[in-house]
């Protein structure tokens, strides 16, 4: 068997939400650079960070530096980025930068037990870790063609696994989970049908109570 996947290194895309925190020997200097929203409550005032959003044009406006162009940068490519800016315009001499992304979710769709919109939570999170959080398939859910839909440079990408084949799920490109992949899981032939059958058509009960109540009340018309 193959070996798994190499782990994917999250990359900064339009929109991604992340904190971006200085620490120097000199707190005074560092709060500059620190975004921080202040909080009042009856036991004095605090603070809270600001989130950075990537700008569709995948920038963020960094105090003091400027723009900065942070699409498609790791987490620690981007804090040897600031590190390096602030040390060039002699800021700080000594910085410390800690960068975490606050935005990475997934989308779970179609036979789960639980539907819906998750955070990644690890760094290495799996196809296998994402169905779990979704409370797995449900029992008409097809296990041997799992769908990832996903977003890449060259356009939108569909991956299959089959969860029945443990060299289908490690090898896949799509093994590890990015930020906005979609997981669907299609039904089977006996969801299909129910889906039919609870749809207007002939096959379903209340189309045929919708005609015997039809057929019913010309009775009453016609014959009374």
């Amino acid at each position: 068997m193959k070996i798994e996947s190499e782990s994917p290194n999250f990359r900064l895309k339009p929109g991604d939400k992340l904190s971006i925190v200085v620490t120097c020997r000199d707190k005074q200097v560092a709060e500059m650079f620190n975004l921080i929203r202040p909080t009042f409550n009856s036991g004095g005032s605090s603070g809270s960070i600001v989130y950075y959003t990537v700008n569709p044009d995948g920038t963020i406006d960094f105090p003091l530096i400027g723009s900065i162009e942070v699409v498609n940068l790791t987490r620690s490519e981007l804090e040897n980025l600031i590190k390096s800016k602030l040390i060039e315009l002699q800021y700080i001499q000594d910085p410390v930068v800690i960068v975490e992304f606050n935005s990475l979710y997934y989308n779970v769709l179609g036979e789960v037990t639980k539907p819906g919109r998750y955070n990644i939570t690890t760094d290495k999170f799996t196809v296998l870790d994402a169905i779990g959080a979704a409370g797995d398939l449900t029992i008409q859910g097809l296990r041997k063609n799992v769908k990832i839909i996903r977003e890449e440079a060259n356009g939108r990408q569909v991956y299959e696994i089959d969860l029945t084949n443990a060299e289908s799920i490690l090898t896949s490109p799509a093994y590890y989970i990015q930020q906005n992949d979609v997981l669907y899981v299609e039904g089977n032939n006996q969801r299909k049908r129910q889906s039919l059958v609870n749809g207007n058509t002939t096959h379903s009960a209340s189309f045929w109570i919708s005609v015997a109540s039809l057929l019913g009340s010309m009775y009453v018309i016609f014959v009374k």
